[in-house]
C-alpha cells in the first residue's frame, strides 16, 4: 500500500486504533513505549503493527510492536499473508537489532 499523507477511512476500518495511541508510540522512547503498550491486550497491539506496517513511515514501529505478538494474534489482525510475514520479520529485525 502507497503511504499517503492522510490515511483513508478504507484503511483506518480495516485497523480500527486510536490515531492518538499512534502518535503517541511514534515519539516515545523505548521505554514509555513498553509502558503504552502494556496496557494493550494482545490483539489490539497486532492491530497497531499491521496498521504501522502498512505506512511506510511508521514501519520500523510496526515491526517493535509485531515483536511482542503471537503469530496467531498476528495473522487474525492482518490476515494469513501479512500477519506470518509481519511475525517473521519482526523476529528477524529484532535479532539483528542486538
Amino acid at each position: 500500500m502507497a503511504a499517503s499523507p492522510r490515511p483513508t477511512a478504507a484503511f483506518l476500518a480495516r485497523y480500527p486504533v486510536p490515531i492518538g495511541l499512534n502518535s503517541a508510540l511514534y515519539r516515545a522512547d523505548d521505554v514509555e513505549r513498553d509502558r503504552l503498550l502494556s496496557t494493550l491486550p494482545e490483539h489490539g497491539r497486532a492491530r497497531v503493527a499491521a496498521y504501522c506496517a502498512e505506512t511506510e513511515r511508521l514501519q520500523f514501529l510496526g515491526l517493535r510492536v509485531a515483536s511482542t505478538c503471537a503469530e496467531a494474534s498476528l495473522v487474525r489482525a492482518a490476515g494469513a499473508t501479512i500477519g506470518a510475514s509481519l511475525f517473521a520479520r519482526s523476529r528477524i529485525d529484532t535479532a539483528t537489532a542486538h
